[in-house]
Parts: structure tokens; sequence; C-alpha cells
């Protein structure tokens, strides 16, 4: 298999979001209309920030199955020439150990395994991406986030700031 097969096994798929973060994609993200709050454009942009921020703080959580969990938009849905696709894609090859898998054993690997992969893939994504959603939740429920043009941006710059702060303690 080639990689920009196994790429496409991997856009092809939809993940999953708790619905006890449903309410954040209407504050935060802009679904054609305008909010009172600071907010992203498409909801896949939030969700890629939340996985990145899940990420950052080390916050992987697991989805509960069954009506917990929401599908998400199909990945190859998120606007396909988006380079935060490629970004996402980036960070899962380089998490790969932690993920489960070598990269350098893929193209042998039969379509059974293959799909196991995907499935591991997947998994990381929406754990990461609820840990970064559970963290704005906390956030936005408690009144803690500055509505301001650079809200994203000073959100992402405190995660990295007391991340890298507990890194030297």
């Amino acid at each position: 298999m080639t990689s920009s097969e196994f790429r496409e096994m991997i856009l092809k798929k939809t993940p999953k979001y708790s619905v006890s973060v449903e309410y954040l994609f209407e504050k935060l993200a802009n679904k054609q209309g305008k909010g009172e709050f600071s907010q992203f454009g498409p909801l896949y942009e939030l969700y890629v920030y939340a996985f990145y921020i899940g990420l950052k703080i080390g916050s992987r959580i697991e989805l509960a199955s069954g009506s917990n969990a929401k599908k998400f938009v199909e990945i190859a849905g998120w606007k396909q020439a988006s380079p935060l696709i490629d970004f996402l894609l980036l960070t899962i090859f380089s998490r790969s150990e932690e993920i489960g898998f070598d990269w350098n054993d893929l193209e042998d690997m039969e379509e059974k395994e293959l799909a196991e992969v995907v499935r591991k893939i997947i998994t990381f994504i929406e754990e990461y991406a609820y840990g970064g959603l559970d963290y704005l939740k906390n956030k936005f429920d408690n009144g803690e986030l500055d509505n301001s043009q650079y809200l994203f941006v000073d959100l992402m710059n405190e995660v990295i700031t007391k991340h890298d702060r507990n890194l030297v303690e």
C-alpha cells in the first residue's frame, strides 16, 4: 500500500466526540452565523485545535461508546486542501509509537492489519480532541475565556506556557 492510499483510508473515517461538549461547537465555531463569542471558522478547525490542546497538555480522554458519542464530520470533508489535515497527519506519524504502529511496517501489512492501524489513529485523534474539548469546556463553563479577537491565540499560548513551566519544575 502506498502512503497516499493509506492517507485516503484515514480521510474516509469519521471521528466522534462526546455529546457533553457539543455546545462548544455552537458557541465557539462559526456555523454560518455569528455568536456572542469569538469563533473559529469551520467546525473542523475547532476540533483540530482541541486535538492540539489535548496533545500539548497530555489529556487523552477515552470516549464513552454508544449514545454518549456523536459522529463528527468525515475527515475528507474538512476542506480537502487544508494544510491542517496534513499537519494533523504529520503529528500522527510522529506519534506512531504511542499509537501502536511502525510506519515502516505499513507497506507489508494485510488489509485487516491496516484497518486496525487506522482505527487506532482515529481513536488517538478522538481521545486527544476530547481532552482538548474538555479543557475548553471547563474554561468556558467557569467564565475563564477572555472573549477577544485573540482568544484562541491567547489560549494556546497559555497552554504552551503552562506546559513548558511544568516541565521546568
